[in-house]
This record gives structure tokens, sequence and C-alpha cells, in this order.
């Protein structure tokens, strides 16, 4: 089950905003959260079933994002 701020974190993620760098702005007004630390967040919480439970579009669509580079990191080494 999330709670209510990580279904606050995933809905914010799942807006769309007309200009560079709203989202973060926004997560750190709403979360008090730096850019870098709430999208640690947003792809932990994408990774637990909770999240697929509650928007599994939205948690399908930010994993299929985050994997083309995870492809890459794996052959480079």
């Amino acid at each position: 089950m999330l709670t209510t701020t990580e279904q606050a974190i995933l809905q914010l993620t799942g807006q769309h905003f007309k200009y560079a760098g709203s989202l973060e702005e926004q997560a750190k007004e709403r979360f008090g959260l730096s850019p870098t630390r709430y999208w640690q967040e947003v792809n932990r919480l994408i990774q637990t079933p909770a999240a697929h439970q509650h928007d599994p579009a939205l948690a399908n669509r930010l994993n299929q994002r985050r994997r083309p580079s995870q492809r890459l990191n794996t052959r480079l080494t």
C-alpha cells in the first residue's frame, strides 16, 4: 500500500508540464525534495507492486523509460 505522499509523487510524475524544470520545481515545493532525490524516489516506487496496483499504466511507462539507459550501461561494462 502506498502512502499518500508516495501516491502524490506518482501523480506528479504522470503530469505533463509545458516547460523544462517545472516538474522538478513542483517536487521541491510540494515534497521538499531535490531533483535527484525526487527521481531516486520515483525509481524506487515504480519497482514496487503497490505502484503497479495504484497506477499500472504509469508504472509501466516509467519503467520502460528507464530500461534503455540500463541496457546501454550493461553494454559499456
